[in-house]
């Protein structure tokens, strides 16, 4: 959505101190909020977004450049929306005042990651208004103090918030009018213009043609094919899941824990398998996985390979090593079925102090390492993620190497307009 470069925009502005103000007095060197006004500071930060990229998806999209060079040259709105959302409470945690950040920037973040989505719980929308009431107090006495010389700080695209939850009851989430699939449509319907002499007209009649031909694909599935399947070799393991190339070319025999974690998952003692080097989940992500990924140029490849895990109500955070395909006996009717798994080394819990204080926006965890090997149906990977190296301060005074989460606001929004991850070769 333009708002959310509007936003993203308007705030790196505050936090570096180039907003024009009204006031000759309001000197920017004096805000307290000016975190990165400092050449040095703003460089850093952009470096850091750079080395940040290489951890995010390729299902991401287009990852953030660096800001200290792009900002004046066109940063792109899902640019701002990856950076700012998904990145930036993460790069921000002690850069920024802890009172901008815990108290004003983590709750506009979760407001808008919220509204982000697809689909949208009534809980989650008065979490949502409730987030962005509360960000839009918090801005008045934070940014704006009511100081008539400041009231240039109030843009249009700060009260829009609050008017998005509302919006939500009346039109559905955001992402069903969002910049990207209007514009996707928009082009669309352009292309199969034929007579431009009567542009609006034809436009109109295309309209409501493609209406026409969704509610027929609604109402008969039949006249709506699966696409082709890729030429690639692939398993199908059900409800739109799926193992993709590469294979080994050669059945893997596990050892150690590895074993261990197969065996206790199986019941039984685990059989050499073929591994495989992808999985496509039923929402048309790709989970790429450490065996293929490990064998390129770590500087070339967007690290795809780490996933959120949901089981038995409760969600994990994993590393994939391989997918596989294991015979199991079904428990009840005593039958043996075909199941695609994932052997992952899963990490830590995330901080909960710094959890709670982020509103739930910063996920910071640890690598548990090679003894905390799991086994999961890949049916239980509920997306990708990226995982992102850093060194922070906890509240507890403690400071170590861990990683937070970043996950990609409006997903739905990509998979709508289609996702070509699984035709890319990896050899």
């Amino acid at each position: 959505m333009h708002l959310a470069g509007l936003i993203s925009s308007l705030f790196i502005h505050f936090w570096r101190g180039t907003l024009e103000t009204a006031g000759a007095l309001d000197d920017p060197d004096s805000w307290d909020w000016n975190c990165l006004g400092s050449a040095e500071v703003f460089k850093a930060h952009g470096l850091d977004i750079v080395a940040a990229g290489r951890h995010l998806p390729k299902g991401h999209d287009r990852k953030p450049s660096n800001l200290e060079e792009d900002i004046t040259s066109g940063y792109k709105t899902w640019q701002w929306n990856l950076l700012f959302f998904g990145l930036d409470p993460g790069l921000l945690y002690e850069v920024l005042p802890l009172k901008y950040w815990k108290i004003n920037y983590c709750r506009l973040v979760r407001g808008f990651r919220i509204v982000c989505q697809h689909s949208i719980t009534e809980a989650e929308l008065r979490e949502a208004k409730h987030c962005f009431d509360t960000f839009y107090q918090e801005f008045e006495d934070l940014y704006y103090q009511r100081r008539e010389d400041r009231l240039c700080f109030i843009r249009q695209s700060i009260h829009q918030l609050l008017h998005l939850a509302s919006e939500v009851v009346q039109k559905g989430p955001p992402i069903i009018y969002a910049q990207w699939t209007m514009e996707r449509t928009i082009g669309n319907l352009g292309q199969e213009i034929r007579q431009p002499s009567k542009l609006y007209a034809n436009l109109s009649r295309e309209g409501v043609r493609r209406c026409q031909v969704n509610i027929l694909k609604a109402l008969i599935p039949s006249l709506d094919p699966e696409p082709a399947p890729s030429s690639m070799p692939s398993v199908d393991v059900g409800e739109g899941y799926a193992l993709l190339h590469k294979r080994s070319r050669r059945e893997y025999k596990p050892s150690g824990v590895q074993k261990d974690a197969l065996s206790d998952w199986l019941g039984r003692e685990c059989p050499e398998f073929w591994m495989w080097g992808r999985a496509r989940l039923s929402d048309g992500q790709v989970v790429r996985s450490a065996w293929r990924e490990n064998t390129y140029i770590q500087e070339n490849i967007r690290i795809s390979r780490h996933v959120k895990i949901a089981e038995e109500g409760r969600t994990f955070i994993g590393e994939v090593l391989y997918f596989a395909q294991l015979d199991v006996k079904d428990e009840q009717t005593g039958e043996w079925r075909w199941e695609g798994v994932a052997v992952v080394e899963l990490y830590s819990e995330p901080d909960s102090d710094l959890l709670t204080l982020s509103s739930r926006t910063f996920a910071t965890c640890k690598r548990l390492g090679p003894q905390y090997t799991h086994v999961v149906n890949i049916k239980q990977i509920a997306g990708v993620v990226g995982m992102v190296p850093h060194r922070p301060t906890l509240l507890s005074g403690i400071e170590e190497d861990r990683f937070y989460m970043v996950e990609k606001p409006g997903l739905d929004v990509a998979t709508f307009v289609g996702n070509d991850e699984e035709d890319e070769r990896d050899e």
